[in-house]
């Protein structure tokens, strides 16, 4: 793999809003707890100071950039810095084999510090050392009883993330520990249709030590399951019912398992934490949208979503963004909601030409729409070749940030006020690259360039693949690989996940 010089120089050319009633009489909680090229260089250097601090950023006791005035178990939000060099060099190379004609392994969780990418692989996690002389040095490796079934995107600022997982199946609590040591039947290839969904785990990503482990209350007949976490919580759905725990220590803070009239469809966390309900006939479900206090469970404020509406994902916790299939079963439109929950903006979608990566069949996840990042004010998604920003308070197109001739261009996270976006090279004779976007000025600065060839390419869609930019590295990873397709490519290799770094 590639990841040198590039190779030729690179030329950047009407819902119903009422509020509703307080939380449902099914929400009562059952508390139990308290809360490149020297010209490259001199472009990236003639632009605007990228991630220098300021009012909107500080640093960590250990010089990591991070938003200002974070609490260790708060959900991490980094502001990037630029990185000494624009050169791309490799910094995970993550292959496995190829086991069992006709099987898929889910590898849904991708996670990355300053100092490790972890990755999942059926009933394992591995963590691979950045910043070392080898691009596939493995840290540590967790394995579990059974294969993940949920995973969050979010991460504390000390760099701890929250999981689900089959158990062993016995019904028996595990209790705490590290989950290391022989497989115990549920490895890689191991179907998570099959095994019951009943563990919840927090684990440190630097380490790969479980912090705590406990068994889901409720969820003993569960497959599928929805984990996520705002500050200082995770909180989880099973259908049945829903729970909260205290990300530091375990402790659980609520638990909703009674019948009711309305189900947990799932959660989205973040600065804050949202609940997807679905009321009434499952045929044709009456949605609701609830910012619920993490601590004590209780609704503060209910969105009813409009009837006939197919579909409702979680697009982001705060500013609060809602997506909808409105007579369909794709989305058609975003609702950005204010501090109430009354509608502020409708944002009408023309789907065949947007990347929205919202719908995961299968799945209970609803905060899916990875593809679309949410700002203070704009959200930003890719339109073929450019991306486009939106007026959260108006619903109107804003901002425009358009790709080389020819090329895409993928919105990835936001630092601070800037947006940090992929343009892809694949097949255009020009190389990869990340670049930080200023929505303010419209300008550009070039953070990595990389040739990344084949490795990359098969990773980059960001409807299908996880891209995760962190401390100044780029990981592309899959969510799903395929198996062999007959016996004679059983024991070969496929990559599921690379990442770049800068080589200064």
């Amino acid at each position: 793999m590639s990841f040198g010089p590039p190779p030729t120089p690179y030329n950047a050319p009407a819902q119903d809003t009422r509020p509703g009633p307080p939380p449902r009489s099914g929400r009562r909680r059952a508390a139990v707890g308290a809360v490149a090229a020297v010209a490259l260089v001199a472009l990236a250097a003639g632009l605007w100071a990228f991630g220098t601090g300021g009012a909107d950023g500080d640093s960590a006791p250990d010089g990591r950039p991070v938003a200002a005035h974070q609490a260790p178990d708060d959900i991490r939000e980094t502001v990037e810095t630029r990185p000494p060099s624009v050169e791309g060099t490799a910094a995970v190379s993550y292959e496995e084999t190829l086991r069992t004609v006709g099987r898929n392994v889910s590898a849904m969780g991708t996670w990355a510090t300053d100092k490790v990418f972890a990755k999942s692989f059926g009933n394992e996690i591995k963590g691979f050392r950045l910043g070392g002389s080898e691009a596939s040095e493995t840290a540590w490796h967790l394995t579990l009883p059974g294969p993940l079934c949920a995973v969050t995107r979010h991460v504390s600022v000390d760099g701890r993330t929250a999981i689900a997982y089959a158990g062993a199946g016995d019904g028996e609590d595990e209790g705490e520990g590290e989950g290391e040591g022989e497989d115990s039947g549920g490895g890689p290839d191991s179907d998570p249709l099959t095994r019951v969904c009943d563990r919840l785990a927090v684990f440190d990503i630097d380490t790969g030590k479980k912090m705590w482990d406990t068994k889901l209350a409720g969820a003993g007949s569960s497959l599928a399951v929805n984990v996520t976490m705002t500050d200082g919580t995770v909180v989880t759905a099973w259908g049945q019912g829903s729970a909260a725990y205290e990300l530091t220590g375990g402790k659980r803070l609520w638990a909703d398992t009674d019948p009711s009239a309305c189900t947990d469809e799932g959660f989205a966390g973040g600065r804050d934490l949202l609940a997807l309900l679905s009321c009434g006939d499952s045929a044709d479900p009456a949605y609701r949208v609830q910012k619920i206090d993490p601590r004590t469970g209780d609704a503060e404020w209910t969105y009813r979503v409009a009837r006939g509406v197919q579909g409702v994902y979680l697009v982001s916790s705060s500013p609060a963004v809602v997506a909808v299939a409105a007579g369909d079963v794709v989305v058609t439109d975003l609702i950005s909601l204010d501090e109430r929950g009354k509608r502020r903006a409708t944002i009408r979608l023309n789907r065949d030409h947007q990347v929205l990566d919202c719908d995961r069949t299968f799945s209970a996840v609803v905060e899916s729409c990875d593809a679309i990042v949410v700002g203070d004010r704009q959200l930003y998604l890719s339109e073929e070749d450019h991306i486009v920003s939106y007026d959260l308070a108006t619903g109107r197109s804003d901002e425009k940030f358009d790709a080389p001739a020819g090329g895409e261009m993928h919105p990835l996270k936001m630092s601070g006020d800037h947006l940090i976006a992929y343009r892809p090279g694949r097949g255009l004779g020009r190389p990869d690259a990340i670049v930080a976007l200023d929505p303010e000025s419209g300008e550009e600065t070039l953070l990595l360039l990389f040739a990344g060839g084949a490795e990359v390419s098969a990773l980059d869609d960001p409807a299908h693949n996880d891209i995760v930019y962190e401390h100044g590295r780029v990981f592309f990873a899959a969510r799903t690989v395929v198996g062999p397709y007959n016996e004679g490519e059983v024991g070969g290799t496929d990559q599921v996940a690379v990442g770049i770094e800068s080589a200064g």
